[in-house]
């Protein structure tokens, strides 16, 4: 009776099919187009250590002009300063929320509009690439970016060496008005009583504050006499504010 065999290969003869079964492909390309592939991996390489090498030195770069902003915050440059004061405003020393009266305290101390685009341009260096008018928007409610706009608005374009804020009753009114209008939650109303001493704090005279309420009734048809009773009630004697001012 013949013996029965089988045709097994060894793991030896295996292991030597497998191994001419994975060089096959290479050795199945010309040199031609081994010489590509190998060319490509090259430039593939050379690129991605490039790539990285060239976002290292862009960190390196702004962590130099960060530095060197930062520095200037201590120094003569007020606008690196007013940008460090916003930021330290949005973190309100880690505490939740934000530091919105800083944050109006700033922009009303900015001379003018142009002081106010060098301070975003410090932010930005500062702050390694971050846009300060996003983070106003993120930080603040509507209404209270929307306050922070007229101020801004009520600036001269350039500094003119005034102190004073622009005579300009419309831009008064619209921050009264947003300083009336914020509602907590989404749905709870509210007054932003520092907002509305600070646009008090701005009026010149009586005088001002009848051309603020006139703005006021022409731009929301209302009164500002009666909404200002309604929102502070007895929290703040406003015409006592008022009538401590000059007549004109």
């Amino acid at each position: 009776m013949a013996k029965e065999t089988t045709n097994q290969n060894s793991p030896a003869q295996t292991k030597i099919v497998l191994d001419n079964q994975k060089s096959s492909w290479w050795n199945s390309l010309t040199d031609g187009q081994r010489q590509m592939i190998v060319s490509l991996a090259i430039v593939l390489g050379i690129s991605v250590t490039a790539l990285i090498a060239i976002k290292f030195a862009s960190n390196q770069v702004r962590k130099v002009v960060s530095n060197k902003e930062e520095n200037q915050s201590f120094g003569e440059d007020k606008h690196a300063t007013w940008a460090k004061q916003l930021k330290m405003a949005f973190d309100n020393d880690g505490w939740w929320g934000t530091d919105e009266a800083s944050i109006r305290r700033v922009i009303r101390e900015l001379p003018s509009k142009e002081d106010f685009q060098k301070v975003q341009v410090s932010y930005r260096r500062l702050y390694e690439g971050q846009n300060l008018i996003k983070d106003l928007t993120d930080e603040l409610k509507a209404t209270e970016f929307n306050e922070m706009l007229a101020i801004l608005q009520s600036k001269p374009d350039k500094d003119n060496g005034e102190s004073a804020p622009i005579y300009d009753p419309y831009a008064w009114a619209k921050r009264l008005y947003n300083a009336m209008s914020i509602y907590y939650a989404g749905f709870i109303p509210g007054t932003d009583e520092e907002a509305i001493q600070a646009v008090f704090s701005e009026l010149p005279s009586q005088a001002a504050f009848v051309d603020t309420a006139q703005a006021y009734q022409i731009l929301y048809g209302t009164s500002l006499e009666a909404d200002l009773d309604g929102d502070l009630d007895w929290s703040m004697d406003w015409r006592a504010i008022i009538s401590q001012k000059p007549k004109s």
